[in-house]
């Protein structure tokens, strides 16, 4: 399969004393994607065997449906982040500190 190209999500925090954190993504955002696509199907599965409802009961309120939900949110954010030429996401100065989000 032949890949143009691929996305990598760089994060970088800076403070006023100029120390910076810089986090890159550890894998290319198709991979992923590709991950969270099989996770969808394994929570798809599960959602057989389990009610819908919350049990009164319980602590969470979390539920195999609302991991579900989030899988699929997050799966259309990356496909947006994707979709079009390296831009930056955040971009956040202030005196004190400084956010940049790039999606390279």
């Amino acid at each position: 399969m032949w890949i143009k190209g691929f996305r990598l999500l760089w994060i970088k925090l800076e403070t006023s004393n100029n120390r910076f954190i810089s986090i890159p993504f550890p894998i290319p955002l198709y991979i992923f994607e590709e991950l969270l696509d099989c996770f969808l199907d394994l929570l798809t599965v599960l959602c057989f065997f389990v009610t819908k409802v919350p049990e009164p009961n319980s602590s969470s309120r979390i539920t195999i449906y609302s991991i579900k939900a989030l899988v699929i949110i997050v799966m259309k954010l990356l496909d947006s982040l994707t979709g079009d030429e390296p831009y930056d996401l955040v971009d956040i100065t202030t005196d004190k500190a400084k956010v940049l989000i790039k999606v390279r």
